[in-house]
């Protein structure tokens, strides 16, 4: 899919985003300000970190056909990768991919390095699992570095067993992915580019604001539907409260369904409570509401089914198969895309804060163990 969404693009020359990318790799080379606009090479203007330059340098050497495409092949692919390595049977799996699927090809489609973003937390979650802390600080400090949407993974600090680890190698990767472009550019240059980078986040927040593509999230609902007109703040605040209201149940913290709700809780709320969000930042939501729905105690319930479906039915809203009219006078403006993430989140949020996962877990386990004594019989 994601294969097919580039080609079609790429044969109509629509692969701006990608322009956009390459040229930070070439103008970081050249020491060029990576935060102007060149409309001689692209639009609008780039809003990735510095280090992305490293990231994008191996597809930014090749042609524009290879390297757009090895991209998105690239981005596909890593997140394929992660979801594969979820702890759930084979039909779980294919219900997320199935949940993520529309979204990843709508990012695809654009070139959005989101993809990776949305496996990057789920991969440096994964990693904590397996008690890998040193490469989970690596890929939450990539993620960082690049789009300010992987520092988020820092919430996964209290399921790490080596703590001390988790810290030290987190400020180890941080200094060496600041230093990284220095190595082919040069410490003037690189230095005055974070900051450049930390103004033109704060200047992209204000014009998403009033942008009828981006801020496609509660606080843009809030805003376009009149019920904010003032300050995000406190809504955002508000918002953490809620997201950190699971974290006081300590004797949760051993069983896995509670943990990988987490998990979907960190991809729901980075895209939820952003002004920064657009269509292409809903695979990571999208991935959220797939880990949802598959560790959700009884998650066939035909309210849980009902949201899974509300969210599908968002996830195709922004295409043609919904009438023009009802998407530009209603979806689009009100930023209605953001409804079912929200359900979902204070839903999973509900159950974290009441539920007891004990049982949930001793009901899997046994779960397992009846399907493998099943496998030993039939393969007797």
């Amino acid at each position: 899919m994601a294969a097919i969404a580039v080609f079609l693009k790429f044969f109509r020359f629509d692969y701006n985003n990608y322009k956009i990318f390459k040229a930070v790799c070439w103008h970081t080379i050249d020491k060029l300000p990576l935060y102007d606009p060149y409309p001689a090479e692209y639009n609008d203007v780039n809003h990735y970190g510095v280090f992305f330059s490293a990231i994008i340098a191996p597809f930014a050497i090749l042609p524009d056909f290879l390297g757009v495409f090895l991209w998105v092949l690239a981005n596909g692919m890593f997140l394929y990768i992660v979801i594969r390595k979820l702890p759930v049977g084979f039909r779980e799996i294919m219900i997320i991919l199935f949940i993520v699927l529309h979204d990843m090809y709508g990012a695809s489609e654009m070139q959005q390095f989101n993809i990776s973003i949305a496996a990057i937390l789920t991969g440096a979650f994964l990693l904590i699992e397996k008690k890998k802390e040193e490469w989970a600080t690596l890929l939450i400090v990539i993620g960082f570095l690049t789009k300010i949407y992987g520092i988020i993974g820092l919430a996964f600090f209290f399921f790490a067993k080596n703590k001390v680890r988790f810290v030290w190698t987190g400020l180890l990767w941080l200094g060496l992915g600041f230093v990284l472009p220095m190595l082919y550019s040069s410490p003037e240059y690189v230095i005055p580019q974070y900051q450049s980078w930390w103004q033109n986040l704060i200047d992209k927040n204000n014009e998403n604001l009033a942008s009828l593509f981006q801020n496609i999230s509660i606080l843009g609902f809030l805003r376009t539907t009149g019920l904010n007109n003032g300050s995000d703040k406190l809504i955002i605040l508000s918002a953490l409260f809620l997201f950190m209201l699971p974290y006081l149940r300590f004797a949760q913290y051993q069983y896995q369904a509670f943990r990988f709700q987490f998990l979907a809780s960190v991809c729901l709320f980075v895209v939820l409570f952003s002004t920064g969000s657009e269509a292409s930042s809903y695979v990571i939501a999208s991935l959220g509401t797939g880990i949802w729905f598959v560790f959700s105690p009884n998650p066939y319930k035909w309210w849980k089914i009902a949201l899974l479906t509300l969210a599908i039915i968002a996830s195709i809203s922004g295409t043609d198969i919904v009438p023009r009219y009802i998407k530009y006078t209603y979806i689009v403006p009100y930023s209605l895309r953001a409804i079912p993430a929200f359900l979902i989140w204070i839903t999973l949020i509900l159950e974290m804060c009441f539920l007891d996962y004990r049982a949930i877990n001793e009901k899997k386990i046994l779960s397992q163990a009846t399907y493998k004594s099943i496998g030993a019989i039939h393969n007797k």
